[in-house]
Parts: C-alpha cells; sequence; structure tokens
C-alpha cells in the first residue's frame, strides 16, 4: 500500500476512531424499548438500566443478554482498531470482513431474543385472558444501540473493501449512490441536532446526566422511526405510494431537462396547464370510457407539453434563459387557472363575458370529472370495492409478472421487439388472471381510506418512459450530448434548437401527467379542478431529481422516499409535536448537501475527475 493512499489513512486513524464513537454511543443509548406509550415516553432499557417514561412500567420482558452483548461489541470493535494496525491489505481485508459478517449475526440474534422475549410476555398475557387492546407491552421496539451494531457491521464491510487495491475507484464508481447516500445522512445528522435542541423530554426525578442523554437520544431516534414507519403497514405503503406519485412525474420532469442540459424549474406552471386540459377533456368531452379517459391523460401530457415548449423555444429563438422563463410561465399559468375557477362572469371594456367552468358556489372548483374520464382507484384496481373482507384480482400482479418475465428472457430480441412482447405478456397476464380465482383477504378502514389510484401505475410508464428514450434511443443519445457538450454536439450534427425545444416539450409533458393523479384520480378528495391543487410538487419536483442523479431508478426511489417521509410527517406531529415542517427542512439540507457533493472529494462530483480514478483503479487491479 502506498504511502497517504485512502486505505492507510483509514487503517491508522479513522477506523479506531470510529470503533471508540461506537463503543461509546452503545455505552449511552437505549438499545431497547420495551413499552411506548402514545406522546413517546416510553421504557428505555440499555445494559445498565431501566429508564421509566411511562411511570407504569410492571412486567418487563427477559433482557439480561444486553450485558453479554455489550461485552461482545467492546470486543468486536476493539478487534477491528487493532486490525487496522496489523497484517496486509488483504488480510485486513478479510479481518474486516469477518467481523462485519460476525456484528450482522449479532444483530439479528439480539433483534431474534428481543422479540422472543416481548411476545413471550403478551402470549402469557393472553393466556390470563388479557384482552389484546389491553397487552402489557405496545409499541415496542430496538433502538438506536442494537442498530449502531447494524451499521457499525456494514460499515466494517466497507471499510474491507476498501483495504483491496482500487478501493477508492469502487467508491467512486458508485458516486451516484454515495453522494445521494452521504447527503442523506449529513441532512439526518443535521434534522437530529434540530429535534435535540428543540424537543425536551423531562427526565424522571433524581435522574443522572447519563440517563439525560439516554431520553434525548432516544428522542433523536423516536423522531426518525416514526419518519420512516409507515414502511412497516400496507397503509402506511399505500400513503406514501400516493403522495410519491405526483413526485415521480415532476422528479423525471425536471432530470429531463437536466440530462438536456436545461433547468426546468417550471413544473408547477405546466402541472397547472396539465390540469386544466385534462378538466376540460374530463367535464366536457362526452364519448365512452376508452375513448374518454386515454384523451384526458393525453390532455394532461399535452397542456404541460405545450407550457413547456415555449420557454423552450424562446431559448432556442432568442437565447433567453429557461429559467427566468419557467418561473414567469408559472405565474401566467397560476392566473389562467384562478382565470377559469374563480367566476364565471368577468367585465372587459364594458363587455360582460360567461364562462362555463365554474361550479356554483363560493369555492373555487370545476365542475365533477366524469366518471368515464376518471381513474379507478388501486383497491378496485387489485378487485376490492372498498374495507371489508374481498379478493385479491390476480390480473395486476400477474400482467406484471408476465410482463417483467418476457422482458427478462428475450434478451436475444431487438429492444423494440422486446418491449412490444413484453407489454403482450403483460395484456394476457392481466386477461387471464381476470378470470383466475381471486386470494381472500380483509381490508382494514384505514387502507380503504386511502385515495392511491391508477395514475400510480402511469407514472411506473413514466420512469419506463424516461429510461427507454433517454438511453436507448438516437433522439435520448443526442439529447445527453447536447446537456454534456453542446458545442461538440452541434459539431457532431445534432440540431440544438430542435433538441432545447424537445426537451422542455418532453419535460413539461411529464409534469403535466401529475394532474392525473390529481383531477381525473381524486388525489385532492374529490374529482375535479380545485383551487387546492397543489403546484408545489413541480419544486419538490427539483429535490428529487437532485437526489435520484438524474436516473429513472433513483427518481423512483427518491420519490419514494420523500412519500414515506411526508407520510412519517403526520405521525410525528400527532406522537411528538414536532412540526412536520421538519420534512420540509430535510428535504432542503439534501439538496444542499447534494449541492456540495456531500462534502466529499471532487473526484466524486467532477466528470472527468472521476474517470481519472477510476482508470487508475483498473491499473492498480
Amino acid at each position: 500500500m502506498s504511502k497517504g493512499s485512502p486505505g492507510l489513512f483509514l487503517n491508522r486513524l479513522w477506523l479506531p476512531l470510529a470503533s471508540l464513537g461506537f463503543i461509546a454511543l452503545l455505552a449511552v443509548a437505549p438499545w431497547v424499548v420495551a413499552n411506548r406509550a402514545f406522546g413517546g415516553k416510553g421504557v428505555l432499557v440499555t445494559p445498565w438500566s431501566v429508564i421509566d417514561l411511562t411511570g407504569r412500567a410492571s412486567t418487563l420482558p427477559e433482557l439480561g443478554w444486553l450485558g453479554p452483548f455489550f461485552v461482545f461489541w467492546v470486543v468486536l470493535a476493539t478487534a477491528a482498531a487493532l486490525l487496522s494496525f496489523v497484517g496486509t491489505p488483504r488480510q485486513r481485508a478479510r479481518g474486516l470482513y469477518l467481523l462485519g459478517g460476525v456484528g450482522l449475526a449479532a444483530f439479528l440474534v439480539e433483534a431474534y431474543l428481543f422479540y422472543q422475549a416481548v411476545w413471550a410476555v403478551n402470549n402469557t398475557a393472553l393466556a390470563e385472558g388479557v384482552s389484546p387492546r389491553r397487552l402489557p407491552l405496545k409499541r415496542y421496539t430496538l433502538s438506536l444501540g442494537a442498530y449502531a451494531g447494524f451499521f457499525y457491521s456494514l460499515a466494517l464491510i466497507l471499510a474491507g473493501r476498501l483495504q483491496l487495491p482500487g478501493g477508492r475507484a469502487f467508491l467512486v464508481r458508485w458516486r451516484g449512490v454515495v453522494v445521494p447516500l452521504v447527503s442523506m445522512f449529513l441532512a439526518v445528522l443535521a434534522g437530529a441536532g434540530v429535534v435535540w435542541l428543540l424537543k425536551d423530554v423531562p427526565a424522571p426525578e433524581g435522574a443522572g446526566r447519563l440517563a439525560y442523554l439516554t431520553i434525548k437520544l432516544d428522542t433523536v431516534t423516536y423522531t426518525f422511526q416514526l419518519l420512516f414507519g409507515p414502511v412497516l403497514s400496507l397503509s402506511g405503503i399505500f400513503q406514501s405510494l400516493l403522495l410519491a406519485t405526483p413526485l415521480i412525474f415532476t422528479g423525471l420532469a425536471v432530470a429531463f431537462g437536466f440530462k438536456a442540459g436545461l433547468f426546468n424549474i417550471g413544473a408547477p406552471g405546466q402541472l397547472t396547464m396539465g390540469a386544466i386540459a385534462a378538466m376540460l377533456v374530463g367535464v366536457y368531452l362526452p364519448g365512452p370510457r376508452v375513448i374518454v379517459l386515454p384523451l384526458a391523460i393525453a390532455a394532461a401530457a399535452a397542456g404541460g407539453a405545450l407550457w413547456g415548449a415555449i420557454p423552450g423555444w424562446l431559448k432556442a429563438r432568442f437565447g433567453a434563459h429557461e429559467v427566468i422563463n419557467t418561473i414567469m410561465m408559472n405565474f401566467v399559468a397560476a392566473s389562467i387557472f384562478l382565470f377559469l375557477i374563480s367566476a364565471n362572469e368577468y367585465t372587459f371594456f364594458g363587455y360582460t363575458v360567461h364562462l362555463p367552468f365554474k361550479y356554483p358556489g363560493y369555492e373555487a372548483r370545476s365542475y365533477e370529472i366524469q366518471e368515464e374520464a376518471r381513474i379507478p382507484m388501486m383497491l378496485h384496481l387489485l378487485g376490492f370495492d372498498g374495507a371489508g373482507p374481498g379478493h385479491l384480482s390476480l390480473a395486476l400482479p400477474l400482467a406484471g409478472v408476465l410482463g417483467l418475465l418476457a422482458y427478462l428472457l428475450l434478451r436475444r430480441l431487438e429492444l423494440g421487439h422486446r418491449l412490444l412482447a413484453a407489454l403482450g405478456a403483460g395484456v394476457l397476464g392481466y386477461l387471464v388472471g381476470g378470470y383466475l380465482p381471486g386470494i381472500p383477504m380483509e381490508v382494514s378502514p384505514s387502507l380503504a381510506s386511502v385515495r392511491l389510484n391508477g395514475a400510480f401505475l402511469i407514472a411506473l410508464f413514466a420512469v419506463g418512459f424516461y429510461n427507454y428514450f433517454m438511453w436507448r434511443t438516437k433522439g435520448g443519445y443526442e439529447l445527453r450530448a447536447v446537456g454534456l457538450a453542446p458545442k461538440a454536439a452541434e459539431y457532431g450534427g445534432v440540431n440544438i434548437a430542435r433538441k432545447t425545444v424537445l426537451a422542455m416539450a418532453i419535460s413539461g409533458a411529464l409534469a403535466g401527467l401529475a394532474a392525473t393523479h390529481y383531477v381525473l384520480g381524486g388525489g385532492i378528495d374529490e374529482y375535479r379542478l380545485k383551487q387546492s391543487l397543489p403546484t408545489n410538487v413541480g419544486f419538490d419536483g427539483i429535490a428529487v431529481a437532485l437526489l435520484g442523479q438524474n436516473t429513472p431508478l433513483g427518481v423512483f426511489l427518491s420519490a419514494l422516499l420523500f412519500g414515506v417521509l411526508l407520510t412519517g410527517g403526520l405521525q410525528l406531529n400527532l406522537q411528538l409535536g414536532i412540526s412536520r415542517e421538519l420534512v420540509t427542512i430535510l428535504q432542503a439540507l439534501i439538496v444542499l448537501f447534494i449541492a456540495a457533493g456531500g462534502f466529499l472529494p471532487r473526484y466524486f462530483v467532477d466528470p472527468l475527475l472521476a474517470a481519472k480514478e477510476e482508470q487508475a483503479g483498473k491499473e492498480v487491479v
């Protein structure tokens, strides 16, 4: 290993320091919460003590294994720290891999022992005739001490990889994941600091400073457990998907512009115009469902495309910057929106003009979308009519499975034929699955109340379109070339002006499709165009695109993450009294840290330097 390499620096300094901090965290953090009341107060258990903030801890599970596990982690962390100073790089790598694997296994054993102990207490209570609603242990969970062991073990495995030749190049090759993850980690740290400062939880009388630290750490941990808690329930997942659906559209819209070297900040206006167009078709176009619904969806895309193409043309024709133009177009769209649905009668130069769009009443809203233009709720697509017993239809699951299998298995076909085959297999699966008997299931009232609709499926198609067009077609290649090096692309024969208009039009169409969720899918409680249309998701799409690194999968995952955080923010406000604006702070911090490249070295954010690092890594290997 050469002098000054990152592996040597890590061996000599960072790993021992991280191990020391890990042991200190284990000593003060709660490992498990045996019981938690509404409002956040819980029974916190550390290897040394039990801190009862509820005052009702009459029964506790058997947790005598916490002490031996603390000793185990101290031994493991000490071994990892000592390993930094001995052996060859490959020996250190093997040792760190082994320690990391053992640590992960220990974490699983801890989780098993804890939940077995809790269930033993509750099962005993049930056997004694206690009502399931009055079980002695509720909202029990592992806490920061246990989670720290899990993440420390993962860090050891990563540190082992860095010992091997080309370790830094390995990280640089995965910079599309590393930069967002580091930015998220920094945002979480900053958010934890905000909670630490603002949220005070009274300690029991006579509790020392160590207990106070434990309580503070539990509050911070519980805050993020609430934020990410929706992934643990089906209704929470549906609610997260509901909030993520428009973010997928707007995130793709911004990412599409970024890839073409354009900053489309006009997604709010394009969404608004898409919503107006969808309303016009959905309310006033007569016809059967097979015609009206596709036309309404197409109208949403067309409205957004038109509003995106205008600033694209202004940039191509006059060189006007798209940021200024799209911001101004947002204001124009908002004015048109209010003009149409806030009143039906206006006077211009002494003449009275009558409009047919506003529904009678004081509220600014349109007439209802006709039944033929409404996008069905997801539960209806899955075969359920609402809360209560029903049967899960196999039509959609079978369509998805067959379509995916066809796409994966028919790799020898050309991409276009492969996609057609996958589409055909999906349609066949949908038809066959519709005739198969469904799976009996019961839908809870909380799940039935979530208004997740078929616009989510349209969002999935939009992700597929973005991936196909941008990376599999000549037009997408030219757009990316324009985004990376416009002069070189022009020298190669690309019409920059035409591509600019095209990029902004497609970007606007993706933003306009978000209106299918709100207007055609009833995402804002009613099948109407309403003044409460949340156009701010257009700006949120910027954060989604940045966090997703402008890739289709990245945008999809980051939109899901924001959907989960927004859903968890509701519980955060209910349980801890912390404003859900904390989620907004986290979003803003993520954008800031990504803009700063996660404070990582420049070779993580500069493509040229990154390529040099990767090449150097290949030569070393």
